[in-house]
C-alpha cells in the first residue's frame, strides 16, 4: 500500500504490516482512504478525532442552512383598506423571516362574479411588498379562491437573520396587536346571500379609500321591516300620549 504519515508526509509504498505498527506506535488509525488506486492508499490518523469534526461541520451547515416555508395571507372581497393594510404588514413580516407568501383570497356565494375586485387586492397586496418581494405565481383562479405567490428577494433572505430585522419584525407585530389586530381563524361557511354589490365594485374602481358591502337582498328587506316596525310604536306612543291628555 502507499501510506500517508500522520503529519500528511507521502511514505511511499510499504508492506501492510509495518504500515500497521506505525499506526500502533502512534497510537493512531489505519485508514484505507482510496480503495480503488494501484496500490491502495491508505493514512494513518486519528479517525475519532476526524468523525467528529465531520459531524460538527455537517451541523454548522444544517444550522446555516434556512429552509424557506411558505405562509399563508386570508383575504375576503369585504377586507377593508383599514384592515388589508395590516394584512400587508403581515404578509411583509413574513416575507423579511425569508419565507414565502400566499395571499389567498376566497369567494363566497355569488361574489365570484366580482373577480376585478379581488385582482386589485391582490395587485395591492403585491405593489406594497415589491420592494422585498418577487411575483413567483401571479393571480390565478382554482375553484372559487383567487390566489398570489410572492417569494422574498435574495438580500431579503439575507438580512433576515439580521438582528435588526428581527427587532423591527419584533416591534412591529406588537404594534399591530396593539391596535386590535387578530389573525381571523373562524372557519369560512358558504353563503349565496353573502354578496359584494355592484355599487361597492364601482367605488373601489373609482379608488375608493374603503372596501364596504352593503347588506345582501334578505338583509335590507328585514332592516327595512324593522324600521318600519319602530316608526309605527312610535306613532303608536304619541297617539295615546295625546288621547291621554285629551288633545285632538
Amino acid at each position: 500500500m502507499r501510506l500517508i504519515g500522520s503529519n500528511g508526509t507521502n511514505l511511499g509504498v510499504i508492506d501492510t504490516r509495518d504500515a500497521q505498527d506505525m499506526a500502533r506506535r502512534e497510537h493512531l488509525d489505519l485508514i484505507e482512504v482510496a480503495p480503488n488506486s494501484d496500490p491502495p492508499v491508505c493514512r494513518i490518523f486519528d479517525f475519532g478525532k476526524f468523525s467528529y469534526e465531520r459531524e460538527k461541520k455537517e451541523r454548522e451547515a444544517k444550522k446555516a442552512q434556512r429552509i424557506t416555508e411558505v405562509k399563508g395571507v386570508r383575504l375576503r372581497p369585504k377586507t377593508t383598506d383599514y384592515h388589508l393594510y395590516f394584512k400587508m404588514r403581515e404578509a411583509r413580516r413574513f416575507l423579511e423571516q425569508g419565507n414565502k407568501v400566499k395571499v389567498i383570497l376566497k369567494f363566497k356565494g355569488r361574489e365570484d362574479r366580482l373577480l376585478h375586485v379581488a385582482r386589485r387586492m391582490l395587485d395591492k397586496v403585491a405593489e406594497g411588498c415589491e420592494d422585498i418581494s418577487a411575483i413567483e405565481a401571479p393571480p390565478n383562479m382554482e375553484g372559487k379562491t383567487m390566489l398570489i405567490v410572492l417569494a422574498p428577494t435574495a438580500q431579503t433572505i439575507a438580512n433576515a437573520h439580521s438582528k435588526t430585522t428581527q427587532d423591527r419584525i419584533a416591534r412591529e407585530l406588537e404594534e399591530d396587536k396593539s391596535k386590535g389586530y387578530v389573525e381571523d381563524n373562524e372557519e369560512d361557511t358558504d353563503d349565496d346571500n353573502d354578496v359584494l354589490d355592484e355599487e361597492t365594485a364601482a367605488r373601489l374602481e373609482t379608488g375608493s379609500a374603503a372596501i364596504s358591502v352593503a347588506p345582501p337582498p334578505a338583509q335590507q328587506e328585514q332592516i327595512q321591516r324593522e324600521k318600519q316596525k319602530m316608526q309605527n310604536r312610535q306613532k303608536r306612543r304619541k297617539d295615546l300620549a295625546m288621547e291621554q291628555f285629551n288633545l285632538p
